[in-house]
């Protein structure tokens, strides 16, 4: 339950709009206080360049101020930028950039796919430009981590990836805002005296430089000291935002300044004041970004109208919050909405509905307790010591009336009894949370425990799958040589010594005679075919990549087409592993011959450092991904055992009548 009067806790949602103004970051641009006017300047410098090349890059920037608003419009800027950077191979790199943040609402596969390739691409470049480009690639990368609720995944990533990148590009702005993302996280993870370090390097950076970002900072700035208990230094920095923002009233930065405010007013307790510049920052907002800046402001608004015990519109506010899929797919955000939830069938006097959602969160929460657990131990042990000041405090007071009461006044006697009463209500209280936090470890011993024998499944399951696989191989191998050298050579020296007789003793028209050779011919033929399919020797001497592109030949007939395109595949790649990669795709190509009626197939293969991946598209008819669920079959069951056995995943996108697109992410280094 909400406790009216302290710091609301950070909402997940505001880190969707910190992310989402990543598509400015990545052409190396200030993030424009009116962002229509940054628009409208792209669109008359795209009319105004020379160059194919400068031409390109605009258009990738038009791509990403289009992408969270119209990706139809996003989608044709890129591929004309592509187009008119097809000679540049840097231009090319900063394309798959500009496609990553295309895909990154609505299919986050195939953005980082995207991404990951970008990083790659660029890596051959050593320019300042180059950098900072791959720097804003890591930042966008770990907010994808941030969206899956792995708030230290984030953290790791800006450390170790985008502020080296950002630093080796001596770009001092771009440093400064990945400072504010990196505090922002902190943030979110109760990290808010490192989230002051971190905000202060960014204000002392940004200062004179990029005014929208400094604002920026100065609001995360403001949230972060009303978390810590500096609420003059909330006003100070609130001030300093509202100084630079005063020349722009139109501003859609003004939204965040009031939502800081608003935190401000509720932590003095003035709710009225908090719920008007709730309310101000929800009509100031506007942009790509204004659905999620909006849910923001009403989070923060639904705690200050509880706090009012205005029930009823703070209960229309959470009801539009939870029709949201997107929010609500956010952990934290969905305790928040059933705590509010509580509170306000609590305070309508609805008791059954209120204890309902109220165990709603606490199964969700606990589920969240052991990153928390830390945190609870410290605050206890505050409390413990407190407890200590307390009863020291006590004692002189006992020592006080003792000294009294040999005046004779009987006043003090009964002040020493009260006192006495309250050492053991404090007692009291102290052993119950004792016992409910000892109650809380068990639970979380029999989770972990849980967990342990989990994982032991896990790799039984693994164990049994690589005897399998191997199994199944050296079967594979033995059948094959068998075939080759046992039936195969019996063959040939059929074929040999029938053709010797015919050549002996029938007569040259016979046509019958000729046509059994001929068909034992064929016999040898489809016996080596099977063999080699069976144990590709292709494989096994010249490498993995060389074995795909005689299979993709071997396939390939009159009216099949397949186009393999192979990106940095290693060669050093452990056999086991590359054998079952090539039965992987062997199924795929099969598959799509045998069942889609394709005329053209595009297979992809690349390899970034333990990670291999592969796509394979084809035109064929499509299908219904549905059946897929509770199908059985020795093909599927063949490439799920092995993607399984390399710790990959496999994702199958086809509807009837559009073909079918199967992507496949592979750790190499998982069999070993």
């Amino acid at each position: 339950m909400l406790i009216t009067g302290e710091v609301i806790p950070m909402k997940k949602c505001m880190l969707l709009i910190c992310v989402l103004a990543l598509a400015f970051l990545q052409a190396g641009a200030q993030l424009p206080l009116d962002q229509q006017k940054y628009a409208d300047s792209l669109t008359r410098a795209l009319g105004q360049a020379v160059s194919d090349s400068g031409k390109a890059r605009i258009c990738f920037l038009l791509s990403n101020y289009w992408a969270p608003e119209d990706t139809g419009k996003a989608r044709r800027y890129l591929e004309e930028g592509r187009r008119l950077g097809r000679r540049y191979p840097y231009i090319t790199a900063l394309s798959y950039s500009a496609e990553g943040y295309l895909y990154y609402t609505t299919d986050l596969s195939r953005s980082q796919q995207a991404y990951k390739k970008a990083d790659t691409l660029l890596s051959r470049f050593r320019t300042p430009e180059a950098y900072m480009a791959r720097s804003n690639i890591w930042a966008t990368y770990a907010a994808m981590l941030q969206r899956q609720d792995d708030d230290r995944g984030y953290i790791a990533v800006v450390l170790n990836k985008a502020i080296p990148m950002a630093l080796l590009a001596g770009d001092s702005t771009l440093v400064g805002s990945q400072y504010v993302g990196l505090a922002t996280a902190l943030m979110n993870v109760d990290e808010n005296a490192k989230a002051e370090e971190y905000l202060d390097k960014a204000i002392a950076i940004l200062k004179n430089k990029a005014p929208s970002r400094l604002v920026a900072a100065y609001n995360r700035a403001g949230e972060n000291y009303l978390i810590l208990k500096k609420p003059d230094k909330a006003k100070q920095v609130l001030d300093a935002a509202k100084d630079i923002l005063v020349p722009y009233p139109g501003s859609e930065l003004y939204a965040g300044y009031y939502l800081i405010e608003g935190l401000y007013y509720h932590e003095q307790k003035q709710y009225r004041k908090a719920v008007s510049s709730f309310d101000q920052g929800i009509a100031k907002a506007g942009g790509h970004n204004k659905k999620y800046k909006i849910q923001e402001l009403d989070f923060y608004k639904i705690k200050s109208l509880l706090a009012l015990h205005s029930f009823q519109p703070a209960k229309k506010v959470v009801n539009e919050l939870a029709a949201d899929k997107e929010l609500m797919s956010i952990d934290q955000n969905r305790v928040e909405i059933y705590d509010d939830l509580a509170e306000i069938y609590h305070g309508t006097g609805d008791l059954d509905s209120a204890y309902f959602w109220l165990g709603q969160s606490k199964r969700l929460n606990d589920s969240l307790y052991e990153s928390r657990l830390t945190h609870d131990i410290n605050a206890l042990e505050a409390k413990y010591r407190n407890a200590e000041n307390q009863k020291q405090i006590a004692t002189l007071r006992v020592e006080k009336a003792e000294a009294a009461l040999s005046a004779g006044n009987n006043r003090l006697f009964n002040w020493l009894l009260g006192g006495a009463c309250l050492i053991l209500l404090i007692i009291a209280a102290f052993a119950l949370l004792f016992f409910r936090n000892h109650k809380k470890l068990s639970v979380q011993r029999e989770l972990n425990y849980q967990q342990q024998l989990k994982e032991m499944e896990q790799q039984q399951q693994l164990t049994v799958t690589r005897a399998m696989l191997e199994g199944e191989e050296r079967e594979r191998e033995r059948v094959a040589r068998d075939l080759h050298d046992g039936l195969g050579g019996m063959l040939a020296g059929v074929k040999i010594n029938l053709s010797g007789w015919a050549s002996a003793h029938a007569e040259p028209d016979d046509i019958h005679l000729h046509r059994v050779i001929g068909q034992l011919d064929s016999s040898v033929g489809e016996l080596r075919r099977i063999a080699r399919n069976m144990m590709p020797e292709t494989l096994l001497k010249f490498g993995l990549e060389t074995a795909l592109k005689d299979l993709c030949e071997f396939y390939m007939k009159d009216g099949l087409h397949i186009d393999f395109q192979p990106f940095h595949i290693n060669g050093s790649i452990p056999l086991p592993v590359q054998i079952n990669i090539y039965r992987i795709v062997q199924e795929i190509l099969s598959n799509a011959i045998r069942h889609s009626g394709a005329t053209n197939i595009v297979l992809q293969c690349s390899q970034s450092g333990q990670e291999f991946f592969i796509t394979a598209e084809d035109n064929g008819r499509g299908f219904d991904t549905g059946v897929l669920a509770g199908r059985k079959g020795m093909g599927l069951d063949s490439v799920r055992n092995r993607v399984e056995y390399l710790k990959g995943k496999t994702e199958i996108i086809s509807a009837p009548g559009e073909g079918t697109t199967i992507n496949i992410e592979l750790h190499v280094d998982a069999a070993t």
